[in-house]
């Protein structure tokens, strides 16, 4: 089955150049029936002055959730925006990571019942960021083969090998290994069979590796997306002070075999 819409997820946080510059991809895709739903995890005016700019002219409408900044909160704000959602389908993705031209197309070629889909990314260089970042340099997320040979042999990005081969989907499993959240499509309402994110997971890590657990335990397979990379930008990690009690949190749903959140969508809506 084809989605008939689909819902691009996007989680920011502070970081209106990276936003900029995802948007742009966005804008040029080859498949533009899709919505654009902003997860802002408490930015502040500039982010939200760069919406504003964007939502004048877009090609897809582009709709902005916010809440408050306390703290990393991507499992509250994914959920304040998946009751939002009308389309029947979900790309996840982050802030920081720019779509290829046939990234939407790609997915909704793809979609089927009963799986989620698992991209990859490849790394852009802390210096080609930076000056993608300032003005000095653009990303043509449209580039011909030879020049993501030219960016490789530059040392722009980390790997060439995405770009040359035929967008296709690996065998389904259940592996947890090598799931990115910033790159992750999957049916609404599997989403809201499993209680959409946890948000007991607190601070960065885990909790889009929990998310998939869980629709795993729901009887959804992975496949992996291969030859359609998102373009991830070069930043410093995130703090990753609260990733050991995250790790056991995320060991004991796979132990139990749990399928709903334990403070999900259900919980959002008794709390508002």
């Amino acid at each position: 089955m084809t989605p008939p819409g689909i819902a691009v997820v996007i989680s920011t946080y502070n970081a209106p150049a990276f936003l900029q510059l995802v948007l742009d991809g966005y804008r040029k895709q080859s498949d533009l029936n899709f919505t654009i739903y902003i997860a802002d995890d408490g930015s502040g005016e500039e982010t939200k002055d760069l919406v504003i700019r964007y939502q004048a002219d877009f090609p897809v409408p582009v709709k902005h959730i916010w809440h408050e900044d306390s703290g990393f909160r991507k499992s509250k704000i994914h959920n304040i925006t998946i009751r939002q959602i009308d389309e029947p389908y979900v790309l996840l993705t982050d802030g920081d990571c720019v779509p290829l031209p046939r990234m939407v197309e790609t997915h909704r070629k793809f979609a089927k019942r009963g799986q989620l889909i698992s991209g990859g990314r490849v790394l852009l260089s802390r210096t080609w960021t930076q000056s993608l970042c300032d003005g000095t340099a653009e990303l043509h997320s449209d580039a011909s083969l030879t020049e993501w040979f030219s960016n490789r042999l530059n040392n722009n990005i980390n790997r060439i090998l995405p770009f040359l081969i035929p967008s296709h989907l690996g065998k389904a499993g259940h592996k947890l290994r090598g799931i990115r959240g910033c790159h992750l499509s999957c049916w609404l309402d599997d989403l809201r069979k499993i209680n959409g994110f946890d948000e007991t997971y607190q601070g960065w890590g885990r909790e889009d590796s929990d998310l998939v657990a869980r629709l795993f335990h729901a009887g959804i397979y992975r496949r992996e997306l291969r030859g359609m990379p998102v373009l991830h930008l070069w930043h410093q990690e995130e703090e990753r002070g609260q990733l050991n009690k995250n790790d056991r949190l995320l060991q004991a749903c796979l132990e139990n075999r749990r399928v709903e959140a334990l403070k999900g969508l259900k919980q959002l809506q008794e709390r508002s």
